[in-house]
């Protein structure tokens, strides 16, 4: 496993994992972002009986709960919850700092983690399908689209889905892109 991680450490951009990512916050939710065999991330596209963004493409996570004791706990008890694996099958290695979703201005930490395999089933209640994306072809700027409805607002397409909001914007963190293009330079040349 140390091996894999060394060849992530040169495609991402993250924080390895230490007690300052331990939170006492009461308000807040994590996600995994989860690799598979260092070429792959996982994501998911919400059931439409979710609360809140339903039929959105993310990351398996969500709010923290009584039990939860850190911000890591919170993000590998969702991935388990949402894809019904085990916790042994999640490894997390590294965080981004935080992300704020406009529409609900909570605070989302982003939690990176190996995933020993695939899962074979998922809660039909909370996750419409599984999808995948090669973390190649994430990194290349080439197949980000700048769709311009406000600022940031770069999408990816992933089997017919669209990557976009909070979830792109993170991925665009951990590759490290910088995109250049934003609503400014398109209104304002």
């Amino acid at each position: 496993m140390q091996n894999k991680n060394k060849l992530l450490e040169n495609k991402l951009l993250y924080k390895k994992l230490n007690s300052s990512i331990e939170n006492n916050k009461s308000h807040y939710a994590s996600v995994a972002v989860l690799f598979i065999d260092e070429k792959e991330i996982l994501f998911i596209k919400r059931s439409e009986n979710m609360p809140t963004h339903k039929g959105h493409i993310a990351f398996p996570g969500g709010k923290k709960e009584e039990e939860d004791l850190s911000i890591v706990h919170t993000a590998v008890r969702e991935a388990t919850e949402e894809l019904l694996i085990p916790d042994s099958f999640i490894t997390p290695f590294g965080y981004i700092d935080s992300v704020d979703t406009v529409e609900y201005k909570f605070e989302v930490f982003p939690i990176l983690c190996l995933l020993k395999n695939k899962p074979k089933k998922f809660n039909k209640n909370e996750v419409q399908k599984v999808l995948y994306a090669s973390v190649d072809e994430l990194k290349d700027e080439n197949n980000w689209i700048y769709r311009g409805r406000y600022t940031g607002d770069w999408i990816f397409h992933i089997d017919n889905e669209i990557l976009w909001g909070a979830t792109a914007k993170m991925i665009r963190n951990i590759l490290n892109l910088n995109l250049g293009l934003d609503y400014e330079s398109v209104t304002h040349p």
